[in-house]
């Protein structure tokens, strides 16, 4: 998916990485992408609260010597003062403690250190962004569903907000565009409706499954009358304050 916003690898590029942590790893999909745009860092480390997903990132990753460590607790089992860079993206949304996070990412990071925060945003979005807002919401309905903390995206003003009230400053900032052509393409919007069908089937015993099935009706309409692209992200450079 990263691919898609070009403006993001310039960025990347430019960064001067060093002893480098990336918070929230996922399957490894955004580390895999600096690490093959960028070789200025020292060492790597990944963290994720997800054992399941650090497994997937081990494979993705596999090309390149990173640490990995699953948390499911803060404090992080890392030394103060550590990384040179930390990197979150698109994970402000998942997380339940925000600023207990942050201030764990400030104590393993270096005085002169830099948080590098990417975060796709809710509002000012085209008919095409729309779509995957209304999936990625319901997508975060389900999991909820299941126990899991997902919370919808948040718009760009209030994610500027929790970087300043968590004692970051932001040195630089850019809105990345989604370069993918906005028109419908059939085999997209036909991948976007299967996911949303298998979500919502997989919940058909649940009560209240008939509003889970209108609401993926209702997706999949915008979908084939818009298309589908990832929404624009806010792309952000910090330090500590």
């Amino acid at each position: 998916m990263y691919t898609e916003y070009h403006a993001l690898s310039k960025r990347i590029q430019a960064l001067e990485l060093g002893d480098y942590l990336e918070f929230g790893c996922g399957d490894g999909g955004f580390l895999k992408y600096v690490l093959d745009q960028n070789i200025s860092f020292k060492s790597v480390t990944a963290v994720d609260i997800n054992p399941e997903a650090v497994k997937s990132a081990r494979t993705t990753l596999e090309a390149f010597n990173v640490h990995f460590e699953v948390e499911e607790n803060l404090p992080l089992d890392i030394e103060s003062n550590q990384f040179d860079t930390i990197t979150l993206s698109n994970t402000l949304h998942h997380l339940r403690d925000k600023p207990g996070v942050f201030t764990e990412l400030k104590r393993v990071l270096k005085k002169d250190g830099q948080i590098i925060i990417t975060e796709m945003f809710s509002n000012d979005l085209s008919e095409a962004e729309q779509s995957y807002f209304r999936y990625h919401t319901l997508r975060a309905e389900i999991d909820r569903l299941h126990g899991v903390f997902h919370e919808m995206t948040y718009t760009s003003f209030e994610i500027q907000e929790m970087v300043s009230d968590a004692g970051l400053g932001i040195s630089s900032k850019e809105i990345l565009l989604n370069s993918q052509e906005a028109a419908p393409d059939k085999i997209d919007t036909a991948k976007m409706e299967a996911k949303v069908d298998a979500m919502t089937q997989a919940e058909s015993e649940r009560p209240g499954f008939l509003a889970l099935d209108q609401t993926a009706r209702d997706i999949k309409a915008h979908l084939r009358k818009y298309g589908i692209k990832r929404p624009r992200q806010l792309y952000m450079e910090t330090t500590i304050q």
